[in-house]
């Protein structure tokens, strides 16, 4: 049995209205902006949701692509370094990208009084600084979370640096570091971010291995990018080396692990006028794995963790309708917490998504998502499924202040346990780039 909470009728109007008088999280990057003397709909759609020229972006070292016409010379990267402005502080740093929220939230568990929760609270403090090192083709990028959800806990899930090469065209790039992984990689539904507050959740569901495709490892990455004139079609691939995770699903961040292996990531895209495009995701990994930890019958085995997606978006004219879907299987390792039997943890998830731009600095979205897991020897597939829908605002012209209000439940089966629970959420924030 699946199960399901449904708030008080009376509760849930009055949560809702509350939440509609009160201005959302975003991710944008301010400094962008301000260096190029554009506003953030030149890289967003609505932040923090990228554009194809967002992409673009990102892909030629932090420096904005130019037109590419059929003919004639093509810009060099060196060529758009020197085109650069002066390098400058406000250019180059958002110091206060703050995000303040409200949540209502009631939770059913099997077995477990119903619990429920309405803080208020600052939900982020983040700092970014990004940019290009001054006459060379080198290019940096870092975020310092300094409060997250709520808790002040500095934390940088984004290090790296890069050199890109080749021109507008035809370029390539490489980093080292730390890099929060399917943020600005992949076509618009292959990116964590979304107008909704919670990603898909194939991006975000822990399973019994203690693996998420959301985190920030440590590693190396090679990309290649390929533009056809006027962006009309734009191809990119990219394959990235990293530490992988500690057995509790942690990143390997430094030489405290006996893990010798390596993880590897790949993503290949295709962005093809107007703003559409398609995905294909993998990953290939390997952990140390802990079974019943800190009882008497704990055991480890090395598992293998793979992943493999593929996702889309369709615009349907100018900006206006944004369809999504995604799909990615799972199949891990997997050794039964009682006999240690050697067998498998499968996982198919997909999510379908509809985004509607009223105009710009206003859209609503929808969507719908529904994870299948299946353990061996286990009683039979659980199923996890979610849905959401929302409202999105930038409050000024620039869409730097962005509102959002938004309504979700999520509710399943755990896998191994199997025990039911269900979470209904009313919740609003908003977020102020600077």
């Amino acid at each position: 049995m699946i199960f399901r909470s449904y708030m008080n009728f009376s509760f849930g109007v009055a949560v809702w209205l509350l939440l509609l008088l009160t201005p959302r999280q975003a991710s944008a990057v301010p400094q962008y902006a301000r260096r190029y003397h554009v506003t953030c709909y030149a890289c967003h759609t609505i932040p923090p949701v990228l554009n194809e020229q967002g992409y673009m972006f990102q892909r030629l070292g932090h420096h904005l692509p130019p037109t590419l016409e059929p003919s004639g010379d093509v810009e060099r990267i060196l060529d758009l370094v020197r085109k650069e402005p002066e390098w400058t502080l406000s250019n180059n740093a958002s110091l206060a990208v703050t995000d303040f929220s409200f949540a209502a939230q009631r939770t059913v568990q099997q077995g477990q009084t119903p619990t429920s929760t309405s803080p208020i609270q600052v939900n982020a403090w983040n700092a970014y600084f990004g940019g290009w090192i001054p006459n060379t083709n080198f290019f940096y990028y870092s975020e310092l979370d300094i409060v997250t959800n709520g808790q002040t806990s500095p934390n940088m899930p984004n290090a790296h640096i890069g050199y890109v090469g080749g021109n507008a065209k035809s370029s390539w790039y490489g980093t080292v570091g730390r890099e929060h992984l399917q943020v600005t990689e992949g076509t618009r539904a292959a990116q964590v971010y979304s107008l909704l507050p919670n990603s898909p959740l194939i991006f975000e569901n822990m399973g019994p291995t203690n693996f998420v495709l959301d985190q920030s490892p440590v590693g190396a990455e090679l990309g290649y990018t390929w533009a056809s004139s006027k962006y009309k079609d734009i191809l990119g691939f990219n394959v990235k080396v990293t530490n992988g995770d500690h057995a509790d699903g942690s990143e390997i961040l430094t030489s405290d692990s006996s893990k010798n292996s390596k993880d590897v990531w790949a993503d290949a895209d295709w962005w093809y006028a107007p703003e559409s495009g398609i995905s294909f995701v993998t990953y290939q990994g390997q952990k140390n794995q802990i079974q019943n930890s800190g009882l008497a019958n704990q055991f480890t085995y090395d598992a293998r963790i793979r992943r493999e997606g593929v996702f889309a978006n369709y615009m349907i004219g100018r900006d206006k309708i944004d369809l999504l879907a995604g799909y990615l299987h799972g199949n891990d390792d997997w050794e039964d917490p009682a006999t240690g039997t050697p067998g498998s943890y499968l996982s198919n998830g997909y999510f379908t998504e509809v985004d509607y731009y009223v105009y710009r600095g206003l859209a609503l979205a929808g969507r719908y998502d529904r994870l299948r897991q299946d353990v061996s020897d286990g009683i039979r597939p659980t199923n996890m499924e979610q849905w959401e829908i929302g409202a999105e605002k930038a409050f000024t012209p620039m869409g730097n202040i962005v509102g959002r209000v938004a309504v979700s439940n999520v509710h399943g089966i755990d896998p191994v346990a199997y025990t039911g629970s269900a979470t209904r959420t009313y919740e609003a924030d908003i977020q102020f780039n600077y």
